[in-house]
């Protein structure tokens, strides 16, 4: 029944349907590249699993075909400011070999030195580097321009110098919204017919995983995988319903599992303070950071973080589903969305940390 596992993954190579206008924006904002020129700065932003990255990437890859534009897509979650500054130099296609501990200024002048032409910096998930101080690096450099990709744009925003906000307004800001049913269904046929042997589905299938993962497209083409699976493994020759009812919980614990895998040592340590300790206030989790902060970055080649970027780490979880967060400020409750999913990190804060 399954063809292909590939087609199911998010880097999967297809046509983002139904984001018209949202390519549109962006084409025209990256425009002034083709023509030897710094593009414009950009702030994509919206929930997880609505085409973001796959949009931004796909136009990339367009225009490299068209032009002479360098571009480079840095993950950034983990990074410091000095590790994207590292990854950007190395991927700029005449890019060179640096040591890891160069100082900062010593990075931003071989970025200087080598970039000469317009060459587009994506920074995905940008709303966890902890020193945003990297943007004004980046951003002095003649003919780098930036494509920031957040969750929550105010918040990041706000964390920004003030003289690079106008860099980011108005029209340089590209909301990604959830995808309509119909939309949905649109996304997750060519999936089943390129990834899956004959028609499995029967009627209704695709318009039932569509309605009930929300306009979240990355969870609904894992549902469509989930079922697949499980109709397998229970020897069906297509999708029963109840291969479908139960794919939507396995879809979503095999989000939870790679979207914490992917996410840094520290992170995952953080989440397992929360695994551990919750459901735990606000005011419970600031006081366990600070006693343990030294043995969550340990190992890390960087000094820990301040409470309001571990916050901003939290913040990303919760927008990734793996906790949940409800509550203002110190009135807040920290607790994971599934106390059954451990960090692989050998972490355990109930050894040494005890609230009061």
């Amino acid at each position: 029944m399954i063809e292909s596992q590939w087609v199911f993954d998010d880097e999967y190579p297809t046509d983002i349907l139904h984001r018209h206008e949202e390519k549109n924006s962006l084409s025209r904002l990256l425009e002034p590249a083709q023509h030897g020129e710094r593009a414009n700065d950009i702030l994509i932003y919206g929930p997880s699993g609505v085409g973001k990255t796959a949009t931004a990437r796909q136009m990339l890859r367009d225009l490299r075909k068209r032009s002479t534009v360098s571009s480079a897509l840095i993950e950034c979650s983990g990074k410091t400011g000095n590790g994207i500054l590292h990854e950007a130099i190395e991927k700029y296609p005449k890019g060179t070999m640096v040591h890891r501990n160069q100082p900062r200024e010593d990075l931003v002048a071989m970025l200087e030195k080598i970039v000469d032409g317009p060459f587009i910096v994506v920074l995905d998930e940008a709303d966890v580097i902890p020193d945003l101080d990297v943007l004004e690096d980046l951003l002095s450099v003649d003919g780098v321009s930036t494509i920031a990709i957040t969750h929550q744009h105010v918040e990041w925003l706000n964390r920004i110098d003030r003289d690079l906000r106008a860099r980011f307004h108005g029209d340089s800001q590209i909301e990604y919204r959830k995808y309509s049913t119909d939309e949905l269904v649109d996304i997750l046929e060519p999936r089943v017919e390129h990834g899956l042997t004959g028609d499995p589905t029967q009627d209704g299938h695709l318009e039932r995983i569509a309605d009930e993962t929300g306009g979240v497209a990355r969870w609904a083409i894992k549902t469509v995988l989930s079922a697949a699976e499980l109709a397998l493994e229970r020897n069906h020759d297509y999708f029963h319903d109840e291969d479908v009812a139960d794919a939507f919980g396995r879809a979503k614990q095999k989000i939870r599992k790679d979207n914490l895998r992917s996410l840094p040592l520290p992170h995952q340590r953080l989440y397992e303070i929360v695994r551990v300790l919750g459901p735990i206030s606000g005011g419970e989790m600031r006081e366990v950071y600070g006693k343990q902060k030294e043995a969550i970055f340990e190992g890390r080649g960087h000094d820990p973080v301040s409470w309001r970027q571990a916050w901003n780490y939290l913040s990303k979880m919760a927008d990734y589903d793996l906790i949940r967060m409800p509550g203002d400020t110190n009135a807040k409750v920290y607790e994971a969305t599934d106390e059954e999913l451990e960090a692989p990190v050998g972490f355990d804060p109930g050894e040494t940390t005890e609230v009061n």
